[in-house]
């Protein structure tokens, strides 16, 4: 191998070849390039796999026992999710009558073995990027009771108030933001998980003990929504007790 270095996006490549030396070359290529290489030796069962998992390019020889690579060209051009799948066609056959073959099942490109790896990266590099949005990944739309979902990532209360509570975020949270968080602290409060509203984000800079790294965190004011009259008086009689007890 050179040590030539392309820039390339990351992608997954489907290879096919019933030869296993051809896909542990074809990996030795393409892996050190930045691709994601999934190897199988016969068109059906790259079928099976496109049926499976999104890839971003086939490349597959054009000859193989049962299901060759113009069969499998045609099939995933018939195919109505993967119909735009770069397929990259790998032959030892170099006829014009073959190329055209390959042309008329619906290939992408066409390379000669033995294979030039210097090639073959720049075919996938392109391949790749003219695809690029086509990925057939099977999206659907989710509607109704079903969207509704819940986020959750770590974060502290540093204080909190019958005003408001302020908290330590690993992320900035948009102005106006309603929702919940989970804390003991309202047990031991006596109030229902209360709904906040975000109405300020002041972004801080921190630094590890441990590693001395920084890194970027925010401190997020919230308000209370809805709170009973009843619920803040709990908080601030609580509140009253607690600076009492961390005052002993």
């Amino acid at each position: 191998m050179s040590d030539k270095i392309l820039t390339v996006p990351q992608g997954r490549v489907l290879t096919v070849d019933d030869e296993p030396a051809v896909l542990k070359l074809l990996e030795k290529i393409l892996a050190p390039a930045g691709y994601q290489v999934i190897s199988c030796d016969s068109g059906a069962e790259a079928l099976k796999l496109l049926s499976l998992t999104a890839f971003d390019c086939i490349v597959t020889d054009a000859m193989m026992p049962a299901m060759n690579g113009f069969d499998l060209t045609k099939a995933v051009r018939r195919h109505p999710v993967i119909s735009e799948l770069p397929i990259i066609m790998l032959t030892r056959k170099r006829a014009r009558t073959d190329v055209q073959r390959a042309v008329d099942a619906g290939v992408t490109d066409y390379v000669l073995k033995p294979i030039d790896e210097h090639l073959l990266l720049e075919k996938v590099e392109l391949a790749v990027k003219k695809g690029e949005g086509k990925r057939h990944i099977f999206e659907v739309p989710v509607t109704g009771i079903e969207a509704n979902t819940v986020f959750n990532f770590e974060g502290r209360m540093l204080s909190i108030s019958e005003a408001d509570i302020t908290l330590k975020s690993p992320v900035e949270l948009p102005e106006d933001l309603t929702f919940t968080i989970s804390s003991r602290i309202f047990d031991q409060i006596g109030i229902a998980v209360p709904i906040l509203k975000v109405f300020k984000n002041e972004k801080m800079v921190e630094t590890s003990p441990i590693s001395d790294s920084r890194q970027t965190v925010y401190k997020v004011k919230v308000a209370f929504v809805g709170m009973t009259e009843t619920d803040l008086m709990k908080i601030r009689s609580w509140a009253q007790k607690e600076l009492a007890r961390q005052r002993r």
